[in-house]
């Protein structure tokens, strides 16, 4: 019997696999993050499943990621950004009737995928069918994807076929059998789109300047929609439940099968999984604590693997960040070179006490009136500092963003101690999914309320400040290893990684995090207020922050840290780390 943890693991793998098969892009990239789905660059960012999300959507799972390699395959930019204009509102129709086309020209191809997008359709729009205001580009959206697809969304869509038959008069059916016709040529298809907002006046209109002829007009659709969705309801309820039974079917390609799938979320018993209560007051947060701190660990990365596997998964780092190796490298140098620079002796001149300058005595000779001159050396600031490398070992880090990061700690280090600057690479993640041994104990306590932090942390030290950079080497190998990398604790990992600076006897201590998103325990979540976690790293910071006994920086891996670090940069690009870290050091230590 497969533990959810693995299912998870061999989901990610198969939705990895197949998004960059439907993609037919080499190039592409695929990460998992807490954000929602998104495309950058030749990066494709997937919401982060976990168990739950996996045995109810599983379907909306699939079409978010089918959606997004579609538009890596089908999709041009750069013919795109011909067609957009100064006009917001006409923008987003453009866009949305576009992705209608490239989920069309897709499902056309894939079954599957067109199974799976319309099922995520059909959902999206009855959870928006209860709001008033109707999204115009929204209705044109799945109104186009009905139509150059030839299927029916259900009576829940009516609305917006209602709100788009308006706009469009007698020409609803022309525009959009037009469109279908070159649904595989995207200019053409951009052109038509243009000519039909210009003809019906889409350049002209605003969301927010609507006239009270539109606004009455809306207001009688949807009078009119109430009406409509009474009476059709009973009609459509049987087809609408098996809609959603076949939506939440379990069908995880060739690498999860039904039997596998029946295990997910029957395991409570042993505490890996269980359905747990939505908190529905978020404002009453207690003070930070945590259930059982029993379960935590602080350990050495060499203790967490052998010294074989260690130098195999060390080779297999440097193999897959080979082409990135030269530019870091080069970038290090540069700053070496500075910071030696600055180690050369320098003095001041003209003191009252310290070193003879001998380079005077000359004019004391000629005029024993002159007095003897001094000269003192400068000190320079940077020789008595720590410098703390924190990074995020949260599950998605997983692929490129942790290889680099690894191999941008290792570089840094070398850097530094070349400079006699003392250098830690720390890692902060936890010893399980979903709790772990502190979730069972909860459970087996009776599950009191209000428990604070669920789960087992795990803070690892890949290299301590006194050790040399050659012998913690194969250690930044560990983060490759499969299982390691699991959810993030945010706030707790600064108090630890703050503590051991200030424990320290150097002047100046900093303190660098790379993450790539919020804090995020599941565990912990599920029983707490959605907030809990976040709040705490926001208190936890704003104390660093004000005792300023360590300089606290953030780099944001695709996610905005500036909201909560006062001092942060935001990399879109991983491959744009090494060249930050280091600018951010050059600009610590003030090198021009």
């Amino acid at each position: 019997m497969l533990k959810n943890e693995d299912i998870l693991e061999e989901f990610k793998k198969s939705l990895t696999a197949t998004t960059k098969s439907i993609s037919k892009n080499n190039e592409v990239e695929i990460n998992f993050t807490k954000e929602n789905s998104s495309i950058d660059g030749n990066h494709i960012h997937l919401t982060e499943p976990n168990i739950e999300s996996i045995k109810k959507n599983l379907d909306y799972i699939r079409a978010e990621a089918d959606s997004l390699a579609l538009e890596f395959r089908f999709h041009s930019k750069e013919i795109h950004n011909n067609f957009i204009n100064n006009g917001d509102f006409s923008n987003e129709i453009f866009n949305a009737v576009e992705q209608s086309r490239v989920e069309a020209k897709g499902s056309n191809n894939f079954k599957g995928i067109k199974s799976n997008i319309t099922k995520k359709h059909l959902l999206d729009i009855k959870k928006n069918s209860h709001n008033k205001e109707t999204k115009i580009p929204e209705a044109f959206k799945y109104v186009a994807y009905e139509k150059f697809l030839n299927v029916d969304l259900g009576h829940y869509n009516e609305k917006n076929r209602k709100i788009i038959k308006k706009k469009l008069g007698d020409d609803y059916e022309k525009v959009f059998n037009e469109l279908k016709e070159c649904i595989d040529n995207q200019k053409t298809f951009g052109s038509k789109i243009k000519k039909y907002l210009e003809d019906y006046g889409f350049f002209e209109q605003n969301e927010n300047t609507k006239n009270s002829d539109d606004i009455n007009q809306d207001n009688e659709i949807d009078e009119q929609n109430k009406n409509d969705e009474t009476s059709e309801k009973n009609n459509d309820e049987n087809s609408q439940s098996k809609t959603e039974s076949d939506s939440s079917t379990l069908d995880l390609q060739e690498t999860l099968t039904m039997e596998e799938s029946n295990e997910i979320g029957e395991d409570s018993s042993e505490g890996e999984i269980e359905y747990f209560p939505k908190i529905k007051n978020f404002n009453i947060i207690d003070s930070y604590k945590s259930y059982t701190k029993d379960f935590d660990e602080v350990i050495n990365a060499e203790e967490l693997c052998d010294q074989k596997e260690l130098e195999k998964l060390r080779y297999n780092l440097d193999k897959q960040v080979f082409s990135f190796l030269p530019l870091i490298t080069k970038i290090a140098n540069r700053l070496q070179r500075k910071l030696l620079a600055q180690q050369n002796r320098n003095w001041d001149f003209n003191m009252e006490e310290g070193y003879l300058d001998t380079s005077r005595l000359s004019r004391i000779i000629a005029n024993p009136q002159n007095k003897l001159s001094y000269k003192q050396e400068k000190e320079v600031e940077f020789k008595d500092t720590v410098v703390s490398l924190l990074i995020d070992n949260s599950g998605s880090m997983r692929g490129r963003p942790i290889t680099v990061a690894a191999l941008c700690g290792d570089i840094l280090s070398k850097t530094l101690e070349r400079c006699l600057i003392k250098t830690e690479i720390l890692g902060f993640t936890t010893k399980a999914w979903k709790g772990g041994e502190s979730r069972e104990q909860w459970i087996k306590d009776g599950k009191p309320s209000n428990p604070g932090r669920l789960n087992d942390l795990r803070h690892i030290v890949y290299k301590s400040a006194d050790s040399p950079s050659r012998r913690s080497k194969k250690n930044l190998g560990l983060l490759l290893r499969e299982g390691i990398l699991k959810e993030n604790i945010d706030g707790e990992a600064l108090i630890w990684a703050n503590n051991r600076l200030k424990n320290r006897q150097e002047k100046r201590k900093i303190l660098i995090v790379i993450s790539d998103g919020a804090p995020v325990d599941d565990s912990t979540l599920s029983v707490n207020p959605g907030n809990y976690l976040e709040r705490n790293l926001r208190d936890i910071i704003n104390q660093i922050e004000t005792k300023k006994e360590v300089e606290l920086i953030a780099i944001g891996i695709g996610h905005d840290v500036s909201r909560y670090y006062s001092k942060a940069v935001t990399i879109m690009d991983v491959d744009q780390l090494g060249e930050v870290l280091l600018n951010e050091l050059s600009e610590i230590f003030q090198i021009n």
